[in-house]
């Protein structure tokens, strides 16, 4: 990884984090900043693989980032972090198309924990977001109760754009389980293309 940057407003925990980061990913360089549009123009500029931003800090910009980072960097993974634990702030998280949320309340090992599990593929979030989520889109389409937590994340990584291939190697798993899971998502949603596949996941905002 080049690059890392983290949204936040300037702390002993931010300092801390850097630190930390530079030495959990041998990054090339911890960005930071305070500033959501400063945050932005550093994300075109540096494509860093990794970004950690405090959407509690930030409030709606915060979210709105998310949403522009996830839609237009599919290379990203953008861990959310917040002050607190809360019930609706990693659902919103969620739906903004970030692959994770950690409080940091929890400390720094937990971060670097949920760090580690967003660089490997994984949605990292508490254990009731996934099923608030899926609520959510069953008061039009109860379908989504039926996909995994892993279909969940190929069904995003498709929605965002991603071949089989950037989701296996991102993944870490064969291109045909890709296509394996593919298909049982199509077949479990009821859909007949890719296309409706992603139009799916948009209506339901799962990205």
């Amino acid at each position: 990884m080049h690059h890392a940057l983290i949204v936040d407003e300037p702390s002993g925990f931010r300092t801390a984090l850097s630190v930390q980061l530079a030495a959990e990913l041998d990054a090339a360089e911890v960005l930071q900043t305070d500033g959501v549009r400063e945050a932005f123009r550093l994300v075109r500029e540096h494509r860093p693989g990794l970004v950690l931003v405090d959407t509690e800090r930030f409030g709606n910009p915060g979210i709105d980032f998310v949403r522009r980072v996830s839609a237009t960097c599919h290379a990203v993974h953008v861990l959310v972090l917040a002050g607190t634990d809360t019930t609706a702030a990693p659902v919103w998280a969620l739906r903004a198309g970030a692959h994770g949320f950690v409080a940091k309340q929890r400390g720094l090992p937990d971060v670097l924990q949920a760090v580690r599990g967003v660089l490997s593929g994984y949605l990292v979030f508490p254990m009731h977001t996934l099923e608030a989520a899926r609520q959510i889109g069953e008061a039009h389409d109860p379908g989504l109760r039926r996909l995994s937590n892993r279909e969940i994340t190929i069904l995003q990584y498709l929605a965002r754009g991603h071949s089989n291939k950037s989701i296996a190697a991102e993944l870490l798993i064969s291109s045909k389980t890709v296509s394996t899971h593919k298909a049982n998502i199509m077949a479990k949603l009821n859909v007949g293309s890719l296309v409706e596949m992603v139009d799916y996941a948009r209506r339901h905002q799962l990205v």
